[in-house]
């Protein structure tokens, strides 16, 4: 009675493991189909995250740029010399997206002392032009500088 009761005993404590490996076989099945559903909202808020930046980045570029043309028209008063410069700073973007307004145009209406004000537009395209259907931006960054003319 003493060696067959106890290999009833094991047995049927191997049973049980076997059972519980099962049971932790569904666990793992869970974890799989919680991470397949969860990883596509995952990338898609990294994605919208990168492309902010971006977009700031792309705003922190062309801030530069109305700031170095304004600088130029106020130095020089050439409104050429100030979109080459624009064109310059902005080497990285697409320059058919890109509207560039020097106010005011006509350089032989400027003189010492006045305001002259640089306006860029640009259309970013991608993601933050779907976000236009929520905000009703269309996605464009808008820019200006203004500086007290120096010369005429």
């Amino acid at each position: 009675m003493g060696n067959g009761y106890k290999f009833k005993k094991l047995s049927g404590m191997n049973k049980n493991k076997k059972n519980l490996r099962f049971l932790a076989g569904k666990t793992n099945a869970q974890a799989s189909l919680e991470f397949v559903l969860v990883i596509p909202f995952l990338v898609l808020i990294i994605l919208a995250v990168s492309h902010l930046g971006m977009m700031v980045y792309q705003k922190n570029v062309l801030e530069q740029a109305a700031r170095e043309g304004a600088r130029v028209v106020a130095t020089t008063n050439s409104n050429s010399r100030a979109l080459a410069c624009i064109r310059e700073v902005c080497s990285g973007f697409n320059r058919d997206r890109i509207n560039v307004k020097i106010i005011p145009e006509n350089s032989s209406s400027r003189e010492a002392g006045d305001m002259v004000e640089v306006v860029i537009t640009y259309n970013a395209g991608g993601v933050s032009s779907l976000l236009g259907i929520f905000k009703g931006s269309n996605g464009l960054i808008k820019v200006k500088s203004n500086m007290r003319m120096e010369c005429y």
